[in-house]
């Protein structure tokens, strides 16, 4: 690689920008800890497309958080020669505004995210039912976001989800240091980079992975005071699920149907599941309520076709998350005579 050379004026030369102005935009507290992790001097194109900006926007961030002192630009020489590239690096003497994954003792994604593989294994060790180990992965996550977020010692200010997304977001790059707040809107927020070393279980058990990543950013978003439902919002550039959260929406009057059991569905195949239900029913009295959270094209549809030949009453079919946050499709059901 050609050397950097570093601008000759000191930090001090630069128009004065204050700390707390140069990372209160969350994209740019990204672009820093992008910059510190990354431990080498990046092009503006460098950080547009590990951001998906244009690269006038990125140009913009990284002089003001050279203005800041945070940031020093250097010049990197082309092997055949021509104008040479300009080039930002994160100064070494700012790390400590961003308290970022290392200094807690832990590096990118190795110790946090093994030791966290390391207790999920050990708490499936006696689970056998499918269903059972996504669910168990996914309260293993949620307890461990929970745990980053109350370990932070500061926290960044913000209001409303997106503050709370920030917070969860500087927590979680401890295991995953590419997590970073992509979009944001009123009730709404893109997170990606959270997958970090789930990645290894992706070939072996992919839906562990995903309930990991989706469990981890949830309690995250828990602790940092954030009531969610989370979807996949798409594809992040370099690859990499998006997760929108968005602000759970009230409960509705269903929800607050008594029911006299539950039969969990989701993750089992359609067909199982129907038969869980059919057999949670017998123990109940007639008019008892039977909740089922199934998830799926065709699983109401199904319910629904065994509730009426079985004489029960289908009193009802809609969107919920259950006490974590992991969504479901909830259908009421009542016992017949």
């Amino acid at each position: 690689m050609s050397a950097v050379s570093l601008d000759d004026a000191p930090p001090t030369a630069r128009p004065a920008v204050s700390v707390a102005r140069a990372l209160g935009s969350t994209t740019r507290a990204g672009i820093f800890e992008h910059l510190q992790q990354a431990q080498a001097a990046l092009t503006v194109r460098d950080i547009a497309a590990a951001f998906d900006l244009h690269p006038n926007v990125a140009r913009t961030h990284l002089e003001l958080l050279a203005d800041a002192g945070l940031v020093v630009i250097g010049r990197r020489k082309h092997p055949g020669g021509g104008r040479p590239a300009k080039v930002y690096l994160a100064r070494d003497d700012a790390a400590g505004h961003l308290a970022p994954a290392h200094a807690t003792g832990l590096r990118g994604e190795g110790a946090a995210g093994a030791a966290l593989l390391v207790r999920l294994l050990v708490a499936l060790l006696d689970d056998t039912n499918p269903g059972d180990l996504v669910r168990r992965a996914h309260d293993v996550g949620a307890a461990e976001g929970r745990r980053q977020v109350q370990a932070l010692t500061v926290r960044p200010q913000g209001t409303g989800i997106e503050g709370a997304a920030v917070v969860a977001v500087r927590a979680l790059r401890s295991h995953s240091p590419e997590a970073r707040v992509v979009k944001a809107g009123v009730d709404w927020v893109d997170i990606a980079g959270i997958r970090g070393m789930f990645r290894m279980l992706d070939s072996v058990r992919a839906e562990l992975a995903e309930a990991l990543e989706r469990g981890l950013l949830y309690g995250a978003l828990a602790a940092a005071g954030a009531s969610v439902t989370l979807a996949e919002g798409g594809t992040a550039p370099g690859g990499g699920a998006i997760w929108r959260a968005r602000v759970a929406a009230p409960v509705s009057q269903r929800a607050a149907i008594e029911h006299a059991a539950t039969v969990d569905a989701r993750g089992l195949p359609r067909e199982t599941g129907v038969v869980q239900a059919m057999r949670s029913i017998t123990g109940l009295s007639a008019g008892d309520v039977l909740e089922v959270l199934a998830e799926g094209p065709g699983s109401p549809a199904a319910f629904a076709r065994w509730a009426d030949r079985a004489g029960h009453v289908l009193l009802g079919v809609e969107r919920a998350t259950d006490a974590t946050g992991r969504p479901a499709i909830r259908l009421l059901i009542r016992k017949g005579s």
